[in-house]
């Protein structure tokens, strides 16, 4: 994966259940010698907003496109600067974009800091109800 504007990261393509169904999201793991500033301004710059509070595409500068080779890329963009993620063609990401779009679209960015480790389960205990913090913003789809 290609990470630009962005604070040291692992992503993680997911599923997350909502009362509404499934959501495909991206969680970005942030690396443990992240410092916690750099993580306050990403989340500042780029407007996402804590857990517990609703993220909508409309609101967001967020989009993402499955670009004709497979690849897809994921923009956050503000006045003064812009952030990309680029993941790899994959049959895989693949199916994680059908999810997207069955749900609408939208895909939930998730940046979490403070995770000893990138599995599944780790990630849906900080996720959950009586995890640790997260912020998070929703990514409308553009497509070709």
């Amino acid at each position: 994966m290609v990470f630009e504007g962005l604070p040291l990261v692992d992503a993680v393509p997911t599923g997350m259940p909502t009362p509404d169904g499934v959501i495909a999201a991206l969680v970005l793991v942030v690396k443990p010698d992240v410092d916690q500033t750099e993580v306050d301004d990403f989340v500042a710059r780029y407007r996402l907003i804590p857990r517990g509070q609703t993220a909508r595409a409309v609101d967001s500068q967020a989009r993402w496109t499955l670009e004709r080779d497979g690849r897809v890329t994921i923009q956050l963009l503000c006045p003064d600067s812009a952030a990309r993620i680029v993941i790899p063609s994959d049959p895989r990401i693949h199916q994680w974009t059908n999810l997207a779009r069955y749900g609408g679209g939208s895909l939930s960015l998730i940046i979490a800091p403070g995770l000893p480790e990138t599995e599944l389960k780790t990630i849906g205990y900080h996720l959950g109800p009586y995890g640790g913090p997260y912020w998070h913003i929703s990514v409308g789809c553009i497509p070709l």
